[in-house]
């Protein structure tokens, strides 16, 4: 198996030489501009893609343009083509340079937290290890090659369909997923054991005495700007008490977030959609999620830190979203990737991740040790209670 890509910025860059992956395909383009590899994109969407929903053109066409372009990215968009010119599969890399090293990962960063790419279902289930580095290794060389590829917070499978990346070598992810089962049929009841629902029941009945206590998606501009407003406002002040980085004030972060609730999908959802408790003219939780047929996926969250705070309305939103994906036929919630306690009371299905780091050159060579020994580091760190305990107390002290 052979291929040649050859790179010219700004328009397609197509390698016609046989390629026998699965059988199929037979030609391989790399495009730096993601308005050029629009159509294609678009197209696997159309058809069902296996993807993940942080894998949509229009959420990482928001991100790249309000985050990625300010932080050096440039796209590094890999698509397969079958012999009647057919997108296959769509990797959306983007690439940029660190120190002396050409590095290439997925597009969003922190802000996707699955990754695997589009694929045709039947390609992903058929294509082998050997294929899958020939196709790497190949699009590495050229003008504009990749020393390193990085592929962060990937899933050993995802709806039913192994991950191909997993045929590559691997080490789990500084932090796992877990995720939620759902049965439309079945409803709440199955989905949060009783114990928790009669303990929300309970703190519920008093947030219910608010004036104007209900449980809103929000469907006009207006309503969510103004919850969008809550949400950076109240997580501001969570993030700085903890002493962490609050990522929603980097450049661009909340202009990308802004532009992707605004935006509707084929279905007329968002695609970030917002859910929220409200009750005595005050937002009381926030969560922002992206969705498709198969997983409820939660991106962001916060909550009120008044006294309202002790009735744990960010449990009671949770509660409610479960009941409308289960209504809506989702098959699987999620409540984003970390270590939190309340994530447990209604994910309980593991869902381990795996980052790859993969030297492309000689030069690469030099740098994905480190890259490994740094994320092993991280993930030795997070999994002993008393270091990670020690971390965040240093945390709160900085800030004071």
């Amino acid at each position: 198996m052979s291929i040649a890509v050859n790179y010219h910025a700004g328009q397609e860059n197509i390698a016609s030489d046989c390629l026998h992956c699965a059988g199929r395909i037979v030609r391989v383009a790399v495009f730096d501009d993601m308005t050029a590899a629009e159509p294609f994109w678009r197209a696997l969407e159309r058809d069902d893609a296996w993807a993940t929903p942080y894998q949509r053109l229009d959420l990482l066409a928001a991100w790249q343009h309000h985050v990625g372009a300010r932080k050096g990215i440039v796209p590094f968009i890999v698509i397969g083509f079958d012999v009647a010119g057919r997108p296959l599969f769509l990797w959306p890399f983007g690439r940029k340079q660190m120190g002396p090293f050409r590095v290439a990962g997925f597009l969003g960063s922190k802000h996707a937290s699955f990754n695997i790419g589009l694929w045709r279902r039947d390609l992903a289930a058929a294509i082998g290890e050997g294929d899958v580095r020939n196709l790497l290794t190949r699009i590495a060389g050229g003008q504009a090659p990749v020393d390193v590829l990085t592929l962060y917070s990937q899933p050993l499978s995802w709806a039913g369909v192994a991950n191909p990346f997993a045929l590559l070598p691997r080490q789990l992810s500084a932090e796992d997923g877990a995720c939620l089962n759902l049965d439309a049929a079945a409803g709440i009841e199955a989905a949060v054991s009783p114990g928790i629902r009669s303990r929300l029941r309970i703190k519920e009945k008093k947030l219910k005495k608010l004036a104007g206590y209900g449980y809103v998606q929000p469907t006009s501009a207006a309503e969510i700007e103004r919850l969008l407003d809550a949400f950076f406002a109240l997580k501001a002040v969570h993030m700085r008490a903890q002493g962490l980085t609050n990522v929603f004030t980097e450049p661009g972060v909340a202009d990308f977030v802004r532009q992707a609730s605004h935006i509707s999908l084929p279905d007329g959802r968002p695609l970030i959609e917002l859910h929220a408790l409200e009750g005595g003219g005050e937002v009381l939780a926030v969560y922002g999620a992206v969705v498709d047929p198969y997983r409820f996926s939660a991106m962001f969250n916060t909550y009120t830190l008044s006294p309202h705070a002790r009735h744990s309305p960010g449990l009671i939103l949770l509660q409610h979203m479960i009941g409308a994906c289960a209504r809506r036929g989702a098959r699987s919630f999620d409540i984003g990737v970390g270590r939190a306690h309340y994530k447990s009371f209604f994910c309980k299905e593991p869902e381990p991740l795996f980052d790859t780091f993969l030297a492309l050159t000689p030069r690469g060579r030099l740098a994905t040790p480190a890259f490994r020994m740094a994320f092993a580091a991280k993930r030795m760190i997070k999994s002993k209670p008393a270091l990670w305990a020690a971390v965040q107390y240093l945390r709160r002290a900085r800030a004071g």
